[in-house]
């Protein structure tokens, strides 16, 4: 009897599970579960094709899974896509289905998310009370906002990866909640960095690097806490959230920290490639889409400096 795409994911899931982290299985469990066997898990292997997988890109940007659903973001789609494509190949490798075309047309998003960052009078106002109340958690914050670094990233940071001779922290790990199906449960896992760009050391400015060393700890005391005890990212959260309402900054999310380090490097002129590995971004085109957007007032210039090319070479009245 054919296998349905339901028998077959779930076979390729479980064979996974032996080669990839834990938090990458349980993201794809969730996209699995939530979006992949709801609207295709009963077709038969062979019933899969181009066309269909098409349609249901759609079906995905418009309903979600269910029809009173809201449609999902091209990010939660595309990675959606990524896990069936890698089904499908599996197949393809079994000799259990025809090979077919694999390249989608993704819907245009109606618009492109701002990202919220902190303007100079709020940062300001942030770093004053962060350094004159100064603890772990607010240094913690203090470091995203002046070296870009993931709100998983400070809370897996140890005091043993600050190099004080070198000047530099080193990012090798990430702290996250995940949830796990199998066993409806979630739990905290460290690991390695999503990909190996994101393994990078930050040199630290020697005023940072004075505060590190007031309030150092031994090396297997988490930055955070100043203990051997780590401080998960939605605690955290609660606490960031906490510090902006106590100095009057509108509730905008931890990663707007990052965000606004990456702004402030681009608007100095900061080279693209240097914010990006500081960032640990996979590559340089997610830092030019996230950051690089040149003003009215840079685009003119622009156009100035090229009329001013022309007028030197041709005589123009």
């Amino acid at each position: 009897m054919e296998k349905t795409y339901k028998d077959w994911i779930e076979i390729w899931l479980e064979n996974k599970k032996y080669y990839i982290k834990e938090s990458t299985y349980a993201s794809y469990e969730n996209n699995i579960y939530n979006y992949v066997i709801p609207l295709l898990g009963d077709y038969k292997l062979s019933e899969l094709n181009h066309n269909l997988i098409q349609d249901y890109v759609l079906e995905l940007s418009q309903h979600g899974r269910k029809r009173d659903q809201k449609g999902l973001s091209n990010k939660t789609i595309k990675d959606t896509i990524m896990v069936v494509k890698s089904t499908i190949h599996a197949a393809v490798n079994e000799h259990l289905i025809t090979p077919f075309d694999l390249k989608f047309n993704y819907p245009k998003e109606d618009f492109k998310k701002s990202i919220s960052t902190l303007n100079s009078v709020q940062q300001r106002r942030l770093t004053k009370y962060l350094v004159n109340n100064l603890n772990y958690k607010n240094l913690g914050i203090l470091l995203s906002l002046y070296t870009g670094m993931r709100i998983g990233e400070v809370c897996a940071l140890k005091w043993g990866d600050i190099n004080y001779s070198k000047e530099t922290i080193s990012v090798n790990k990430t702290l996250q909640r995940i949830y796990l199906m199998d066993n409806k449960v979630s739990k905290i896992v460290i690991s390695s960095p999503k990909t190996k760009n994101a393994i990078r050391e930050i040199p630290i400015s020697k005023k940072f690097l004075s505060i590190l060393r007031r309030m150092k700890k031994s090396g297997n005391c988490y930055i955070l806490s100043g203990t051997p005890e780590f401080i998960e990212p939605r605690s955290y959260r609660r606490y960031y959230s906490k510090v902006l309402k106590l100095n009057k900054i509108p509730q905008i999310n931890y990663h707007s920290l990052r965000h606004t380090f990456a702004t402030n490097c681009i608007s100095i002129g900061t080279d693209y490639k240097t914010v990006s590995e500081i960032l640990g971004h996979s590559n340089i085109d997610i830092t030019l889409n996230l950051y690089v957007h040149p003003n009215l007032k840079e685009k003119k210039k622009c156009i100035e400096l090229i009329s001013k090319m022309l007028s030197n070479q041709i005589d123009i009245n």
